[in-house]
């Protein structure tokens, strides 16, 4: 099977952990510390919003010397969210991310996944 055969739920990482908008970053940090990640989508009722990231963290919180526990994962989120199918190849997925790290894969609405630049390149190994 040749790279570009590949799908993108042959490499995803599942389940998803999430927050939601109105959780403190505090508990979007606390969050990626228990899980080893670097990013949790926000979500509410099921629908995915947008994506608390490490940086997000670093440049939107810390640096501006924000609480935070006193600011919402919604105010802070990237977004709109990229997303992709399960079905869609690795190489489609490598063009959506040429100016991100991670892509939300979505199948009827739910998350059913998520992709990062690790598990492309763990894909080449």
């Amino acid at each position: 099977m040749e790279k570009g055969e590949k799908k993108v739920r042959d490499i995803m990482s599942s389940p998803v952990v999430s927050v939601l908008p109105t959780d403190p970053v505090s508990e979007a940090a606390s969050k990626m510390i228990s899980y080893g990640i670097g990013a949790v989508v926000v979500e509410s009722g099921g629908k995915p919003e947008g994506i608390v990231t490490e940086r997000d963290l670093i440049k939107r919180v810390l640096m501006e010397g924000k609480d935070p526990k006193k600011v919402a994962c919604g105010e802070i989120m990237s977004k709109p969210l990229i997303t992709i199918d399960p079905e869609a190849s690795i190489l489609k997925a490598i063009t959506l991310m040429k100016e991100i790290r991670r892509i939300v894969v979505i199948k009827g609405g739910k998350i059913t996944g998520i992709v990062t630049e690790k598990e492309l390149i763990r894909n080449l190994i």
